[in-house]
């Protein structure tokens, strides 16, 4: 947490902070006495009960009013009344307390749905008790699908005129559904660029895969896919369908790295061969993806994913897609992205005039995303 916010915070709780868990004229008296024998040291300091906002008390003693979101590797992400969206590692979280019903998934994958408040290392949840340690996720309200899901688009263009006609865009975009059992994920990546009436980049990638977890760290892929589009490689579509299994290395509130894979089974349909060539082709394939996220500073994120497929050599031999990127934050909504993307296919289709694509693709790419 940066100094600047740790002000705000400060400047924030300065009247919550004199309001301990007492009758009204005890506080009172605190306000009217603020260097009596009245005053409380910090660690006697509770968050007051209330009908209208949640609480949260850091170690430090500091505490914000606002609205539990949720809480996913092990980061509470908080709603403050005053500092807006504000995220907050969990092991700096003393006290927590809701005003409404929270879904608490643990690490025997049960869940439980009920008034919340943790003090220290018990989680109270009604008239049960809890393991801090046990608590895996944090979902706000009840389990409905409005509150399982968030989105990201980042969106980059160019367009020229004048001496040279050109026109370039690109997008990255997602939406991930969570709950206290699962997950899912679909991603979408795409380029196009047109220069003096020439399409010389134009392909599309859109990924999905389903988790259901076993463990804390392990979990089932049921089901993953992929198409990716690629006219400017001779690919009009390839389909990747397969399942696997998955197993987090990493899972700390400020980084995450997971690698993940299995069998499946790939489909090419080409966009131009020769008169006596097939125009398709159809194996068997084996995928494998190693994803990593950590938080660089307060508004600095960087992500990279790396997934290989290996399948005959008809339908690419070795592949891989290779993405790097930083996600800068501007506001509570806008990032600055800036990404960069290696795509590989070994083995590449002739088209009918005899011209083999190149292997490798590059692009480097900025843009502004938006949190939905």
């Amino acid at each position: 947490m940066s100094n600047k916010t740790k002000r705000h915070l400060l400047s924030h709780v300065t009247i919550g902070l004199i309001l301990p868990l007492s009758s009204t004229v005890q506080a009172q008296s605190v306000v009217s006495e603020p260097h009596g024998s009245a005053q409380h040291a910090p660690a006697q300091l509770f968050p007051p009960a209330d009908s209208s906002y949640d609480w949260v008390q850091l170690s430090s003693f500091e505490m914000l009013k606002g609205e539990i979101k949720n809480l996913y590797d092990d980061r509470l992400e908080f709603k403050s009344d005053e500092l807006d969206t504000i995220f907050i590692d969990w092991e700096d979280v003393l006290v927590l307390q809701s005003h409404d019903v929270i879904s608490v998934g643990f690490t025997d994958l049960t869940t439980k749905t009920g008034l919340l408040r943790l003090q220290r290392d018990k989680l109270y949840i009604d008239d049960q008790v809890f393991d801090r340690s046990q608590v895996m996720t944090l979902i706000s309200g009840e389990q409905t699908e409005s509150n399982y899901w968030s989105s990201k688009i980042s969106l980059g263009a160019n367009f020229r005129s004048g001496n040279a006609e050109q026109v370039d865009y690109s997008a990255i975009a997602n939406a991930h559904r969570r709950t206290t059992e699962s997950r899912f994920n679909l991603d979408y990546f795409g380029n196009y660029s047109k220069s003096e009436g020439v399409n010389n980049i134009n392909n599309h990638r859109l990924n999905s895969y389903f988790d259901w977890y076993l463990s804390k760290q392990f979990y089932l892929r049921p089901i993953f896919a992929e198409i990716y589009l690629d006219p400017i490689k001779n690919i009009q579509y390839k389909a990747t369908l397969g399942f696997g299994l998955g197993y987090d290395i990493l899972d700390t509130p400020k980084s995450d790295w997971s690698i993940s894979g299995g069998p499946a089974y790939t489909f090419t349909k080409f966009d131009n061969v020769a008169t006596d060539a097939s125009d398709n082709d159809g194996s068997g394939a084996l995928v494998v993806e190693s994803a990593f996220d950590t938080e660089l500073s307060e508004d600095i994120d960087f992500n990279a994913l790396y997934r290989v497929q290996h399948g005959n050599d008809k339908s690419g031999g070795y592949t891989h897609h290779a993405l790097a990127g930083f996600s800068i934050e501007l506001t509570d909504m806008f990032d600055l992205d800036l990404s960069l993307v290696w795509d590989h296919t070994n083995k590449l289709q002739a088209d009918s005039g005899g011209v083999t694509p190149e292997k490798n693709d590059y692009q480097f790419i900025i843009g502004f995303g938006i949190d939905i």
